[in-house]
Protein backbone atom coordinates (compact mmCIF):
# COMPACT_ATOMS: atom_id res chain seq x y z
CA UNK A 1 0.00 0.00 0.00
CA UNK A 2 2.80 2.69 0.59
CA UNK A 3 3.75 2.34 -3.08
CA UNK A 4 -0.05 3.72 -4.12
CA UNK A 5 1.01 7.02 -1.51
CA UNK A 6 3.61 8.18 -3.91
CA UNK A 7 2.04 7.58 -7.13
CA UNK A 8 -0.88 9.69 -5.54
CA UNK A 9 1.11 12.12 -4.40
CA UNK A 10 2.70 12.30 -7.87
CA UNK A 11 -0.70 12.25 -9.63
CA UNK A 12 -1.69 15.22 -7.03
CA UNK A 13 1.24 17.22 -7.40
CA UNK A 14 0.81 16.91 -11.35
CA UNK A 15 -2.73 18.00 -11.46
CA UNK A 16 -2.26 20.66 -9.38
CA UNK A 17 1.13 21.74 -11.46
CA UNK A 18 -1.19 21.55 -14.38
CA UNK A 19 -4.35 23.54 -12.93
CA UNK A 20 -1.68 26.43 -12.03
CA UNK A 21 -0.34 26.12 -15.71
CA UNK A 22 -4.03 26.75 -16.82
CA UNK A 23 -4.58 29.38 -14.43
CA UNK A 24 -1.15 30.79 -15.55
CA UNK A 25 -1.77 30.72 -19.11
CA UNK A 26 -5.45 32.27 -18.55
CA UNK A 27 -4.00 34.82 -16.76
CA UNK A 28 -0.78 35.19 -19.13
CA UNK A 29 -3.48 35.36 -21.98
CA UNK A 30 -5.85 38.19 -19.91
CA UNK A 31 -3.12 40.12 -19.66
CA UNK A 32 -1.94 40.11 -23.28
CA UNK A 33 -5.30 40.46 -24.30
CA UNK A 34 -5.08 44.00 -21.76
CA UNK A 35 -1.99 44.72 -23.24
CA UNK A 36 -3.36 44.63 -26.52
CA UNK A 37 -6.02 47.16 -25.85
CA UNK A 38 -3.34 49.52 -24.25
CA UNK A 39 -1.53 49.16 -27.55
CA UNK A 40 -4.54 50.18 -29.42
CA UNK A 41 -5.53 53.24 -27.32
CA UNK A 42 -1.89 54.56 -27.14
CA UNK A 43 -1.30 54.02 -30.69
CA UNK A 44 -5.32 55.59 -31.38
CA UNK A 45 -3.77 58.73 -29.01
CA UNK A 46 -0.66 59.01 -31.12
CA UNK A 47 -2.29 58.89 -34.55
CA UNK A 48 -4.83 62.01 -32.79
CA UNK A 49 -1.52 63.68 -30.97
CA UNK A 50 0.33 63.62 -34.64
CA UNK A 51 -2.90 64.96 -36.46
CA UNK A 52 -3.14 67.78 -33.56
CA UNK A 53 0.72 68.52 -34.33
CA UNK A 54 0.09 68.98 -37.74
CA UNK A 55 -2.83 71.18 -37.72
CA UNK A 56 -0.68 72.81 -34.66
CA UNK A 57 1.77 73.37 -37.12
CA UNK A 58 -0.52 74.42 -39.96
CA UNK A 59 -2.17 77.09 -37.82
CA UNK A 60 1.50 78.13 -36.80
CA UNK A 61 2.26 78.65 -40.26
CA UNK A 62 -1.28 80.25 -40.71
CA UNK A 63 -0.68 83.08 -37.82
CA UNK A 64 2.90 83.37 -38.83
CA UNK A 65 1.54 84.78 -42.00
CA UNK A 66 -1.02 86.98 -40.72
CA UNK A 67 1.26 88.48 -37.85
CA UNK A 68 3.58 89.25 -41.20
CA UNK A 69 1.18 90.96 -42.38
CA UNK A 70 -0.27 92.95 -39.71
CA UNK A 71 3.45 94.09 -38.87
CA UNK A 72 3.27 95.71 -42.51
CA UNK A 73 0.24 96.94 -42.14
CA UNK A 74 1.13 98.35 -38.91
CA UNK A 75 4.33 99.58 -40.22
CA UNK A 76 2.76 101.64 -43.17
CA UNK A 77 1.00 103.34 -40.62
CA UNK A 78 3.65 104.76 -38.45
CA UNK A 79 4.25 107.14 -40.84
CA UNK A 80 0.59 108.68 -39.97
CA UNK A 81 0.06 112.08 -39.12
CA UNK A 82 -2.80 113.31 -37.19
CA UNK A 83 -3.55 117.17 -36.96
CA UNK A 84 -6.52 117.92 -34.72
CA UNK A 85 -9.57 119.77 -36.74
CA UNK A 86 -11.72 120.01 -33.65
CA UNK A 87 -14.96 119.16 -32.47
CA UNK A 88 -17.59 118.13 -34.38
CA UNK A 89 -21.22 116.89 -34.16
CA UNK A 90 -21.48 113.47 -35.84
CA UNK A 91 -25.12 112.35 -37.21
CA UNK A 92 -25.63 108.91 -38.99
CA UNK A 93 -27.26 107.75 -42.65
CA UNK A 94 -27.88 104.55 -44.26
CA UNK A 95 -26.69 103.71 -47.40
CA UNK A 96 -30.05 101.70 -48.60
CA UNK A 97 -31.13 102.26 -52.00
CA UNK A 98 -34.48 103.62 -52.13
CA UNK A 99 -35.23 106.89 -51.68
CA UNK A 100 -36.19 107.86 -48.25
CA UNK A 101 -35.14 110.40 -45.37
CA UNK A 102 -31.23 109.33 -45.38
CA UNK A 103 -31.32 110.13 -49.58
CA UNK A 104 -32.37 109.68 -52.84
CA UNK A 105 -31.17 106.21 -52.69
CA UNK A 106 -28.89 105.99 -55.71
CA UNK A 107 -25.97 104.86 -53.28
CA UNK A 108 -23.78 106.69 -55.33
CA UNK A 109 -21.83 109.89 -52.85
CA UNK A 110 -21.54 113.01 -54.23
CA UNK A 111 -17.98 112.77 -55.22
CA UNK A 112 -19.19 109.70 -57.69
CA UNK A 113 -17.97 106.88 -55.33
CA UNK A 114 -20.13 104.45 -54.34
CA UNK A 115 -20.79 104.73 -50.16
CA UNK A 116 -19.33 102.38 -48.33
CA UNK A 117 -20.17 101.79 -44.75
CA UNK A 118 -17.21 102.51 -42.54
CA UNK A 119 -15.95 104.23 -44.64
CA UNK A 120 -17.84 107.02 -45.99
CA UNK A 121 -18.28 109.92 -44.35
CA UNK A 122 -20.00 113.07 -45.86
CA UNK A 123 -18.41 116.44 -44.81
CA UNK A 124 -18.24 120.04 -45.69
CA UNK A 125 -15.77 120.31 -48.76
CA UNK A 126 -14.68 123.53 -47.97
CA UNK A 127 -12.99 121.94 -44.39
CA UNK A 128 -12.57 118.52 -45.55
CA UNK A 129 -12.12 118.39 -49.99
CA UNK A 130 -12.81 114.85 -51.06
CA UNK A 131 -10.24 111.91 -50.29
CA UNK A 132 -10.07 113.49 -47.24
CA UNK A 133 -8.85 110.96 -44.38
CA UNK A 134 -10.35 111.81 -41.14
CA UNK A 135 -10.33 109.64 -37.72
CA UNK A 136 -13.35 110.37 -36.00
CA UNK A 137 -13.14 110.12 -32.25
CA UNK A 138 -14.89 106.33 -30.72
CA UNK A 139 -15.60 105.82 -34.46
CA UNK A 140 -12.64 105.44 -36.09
CA UNK A 141 -11.23 106.49 -40.01
CA UNK A 142 -13.23 107.62 -42.07
CA UNK A 143 -13.00 108.99 -46.08
CA UNK A 144 -14.65 111.88 -46.92
CA UNK A 145 -16.61 110.91 -50.15
CA UNK A 146 -20.16 112.41 -49.73
CA UNK A 147 -21.61 116.17 -48.52
CA UNK A 148 -25.26 117.40 -48.24
CA UNK A 149 -27.63 120.13 -47.36
CA UNK A 150 -27.13 120.21 -44.22
CA UNK A 151 -23.67 119.03 -43.74
CA UNK A 152 -22.31 122.80 -43.04
CA UNK A 153 -18.99 123.54 -40.95
CA UNK A 154 -18.40 121.19 -38.11
CA UNK A 155 -21.37 118.69 -38.65
CA UNK A 156 -20.30 115.36 -39.86
CA UNK A 157 -22.69 112.80 -41.61
CA UNK A 158 -21.16 108.73 -40.84
CA UNK A 159 -22.58 106.10 -43.80
CA UNK A 160 -23.65 103.11 -41.89
CA UNK A 161 -25.36 99.87 -43.40
CA UNK A 162 -29.01 100.13 -42.52
CA UNK A 163 -31.56 102.79 -41.65
CA UNK A 164 -32.30 100.87 -38.28
CA UNK A 165 -28.35 100.91 -37.69
CA UNK A 166 -28.88 104.60 -38.96
CA UNK A 167 -31.56 105.83 -36.57
CA UNK A 168 -29.85 103.61 -33.11
CA UNK A 169 -25.90 104.66 -34.21
CA UNK A 170 -24.27 105.22 -30.64
CA UNK A 171 -21.76 107.95 -32.28
CA UNK A 172 -24.86 110.63 -32.32
CA UNK A 173 -23.22 113.76 -30.73
CA UNK A 174 -20.10 115.46 -30.66
CA UNK A 175 -16.41 113.86 -31.27
CA UNK A 176 -13.01 115.47 -31.71
CA UNK A 177 -11.95 114.73 -35.27
CA UNK A 178 -8.36 114.70 -36.84
CA UNK A 179 -7.38 114.52 -40.20
CA UNK A 180 -4.86 111.88 -40.83
CA UNK A 181 -1.84 112.24 -43.53
CA UNK A 182 0.97 110.06 -44.55
CA UNK A 183 1.52 106.21 -45.31
CA UNK A 184 -1.22 104.64 -47.13
CA UNK A 185 -3.69 107.15 -46.73
CA UNK A 186 -2.24 109.80 -49.22
CA UNK A 187 -3.07 107.30 -52.04
CA UNK A 188 -6.96 108.23 -51.02
CA UNK A 189 -6.24 111.97 -51.84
Amino acid sequence: MRSKRPFRSLIVCVSCAMVGCILASTAYSRRVDELEIERDIYASRFQNWQTRAIDAEENVGRLQTEVDNLTAELNAQTDLTLTYAGSFSCTAYCSEEYPHICGEGQGITSSGAKVQPGVTVAADTSIFPYGTVILIEGVGMRVVQDTGSLIKENTLDVAVGTHAEAISWSGWGSHKVWIVTGGETDAAE
